[in-house]
């Protein structure tokens, strides 16, 4: 395929940068989210090779692959080739797949000339996946309430992410049948509570209200027996100065919310806790990604 752009300018390549992400963050469960400094950047370049995956990603399939995918369903592939990077673990919780969608659906775009709308490429990702709470921060960055409109939230600066990232992965669909499709109106009652304090102590670096906002009460307790050794991590995570701790996204991945200078201690608790029952497990620490999607390269 040939794409024209404004004023027929033919696009031959293109790239894109989006960001890993935390979701059903505490309380917030299916609503909000968190991007990391973890980046899957995607580019298509002239030619017909076959795709090549670096990273992360080293060794997959292509028609597996879901940017492949969305790009051969708009025919964007005839005649050029993709090449994958990335640094967000696989099938762990952290987002891979709603950034490969958003990578996906932005270079469709981009190739076709079509302006790079945010809201239709996250409106897309997030039918695709299912999961608003990823495709907000992919497209965004930062903090994103997945409301009527995706909504940035002012995350307090002194916040920082530990994450122990197990070897084992956690298929999405096994843990969401895990969670009961009824809740007693008193649990519903208490998650409600519990995102409101979330997310009013992640914008105000409240320790009290983020501890309290962390303890969801939906999914985790039907969660958690798929890692071994999460409650000794979650008490570790928090010994070690944790204002909270809970399971990233379907997992396998534990997330801690956690003061900036505590963050590496407190990933190295949770993951000494998980390795003690057995659970092979790599520690990451990294930044808030502020931004989301953007084009790193066009012409």
């Amino acid at each position: 395929m040939t794409s024209t752009g404004e004023g027929g300018n033919k696009k031959r390549a293109a790239g894109v940068r989006v960001p890993a992400s935390t979701s059903n963050l505490g309380a917030g469960f299916d609503c909000l989210g968190l991007a990391l400094d973890l980046w899957l950047e995607a580019r298509i370049e002239t030619g017909s090779r076959r795709p090549k995956y670096r990273g992360t990603v080293a060794g997959l399939d292509a028609e597996t692959d879901l940017i492949y995918r969305i790009l051969g369903e708009r025919d964007a592939l005839t005649d050029h080739h993709l090449t994958v990077r990335s640094d967000i673990p696989i099938a762990k919780g952290l987002g891979s797949s709603a950034a490969a969608i958003v990578a996906g659906l932005a270079l469709a775009r981009v190739l076709q000339g079509d302006p790079l709308d945010l809201e239709v490429i996250y409106r897309g990702a997030a039918a695709k996946e299912g999961h608003p709470d990823n495709a907000g921060p992919a497209v965004y960055g930062g903090l994103v309430l997945a409301a009527a409109h995706p909504t940035k939230l002012d995350l307090h600066p002194d916040i920082g992410i530990a994450l122990a990232v197990p070897a084992k992965s956690i298929s999405t669909k096994v843990a969401r049948d895990l969670i009961p499709t009824v809740f007693p109106r008193e649990v519903a009652i208490q998650q409600a509570a519990r995102s409101a304090a979330l997310v009013t102590g992640l914008m105000r670096g409240d320790a009290d209200l983020i501890a309290y906002g962390m303890d969801d009460r939906l999914a985790v307790p039907h969660r958690k027996q798929l890692i071994a050794g999460y409650d000794e991590a979650v008490r570790a995570g928090v010994a070690a100065g944790a204002y909270g701790v809970t399971i990233s996204g379907a997992g396998s991945a534990i997330v801690a919310i956690t003061p900036l200078a505590e963050r590496a201690a407190v990933a190295d608790a949770v993951a000494a806790a998980l390795t003690a029952a057995g659970t092979t497990t790599e520690v990451l620490t990294p930044d808030v990604a502020g931004g989301g999607l953007s084009v790193t390269s066009e012409r």
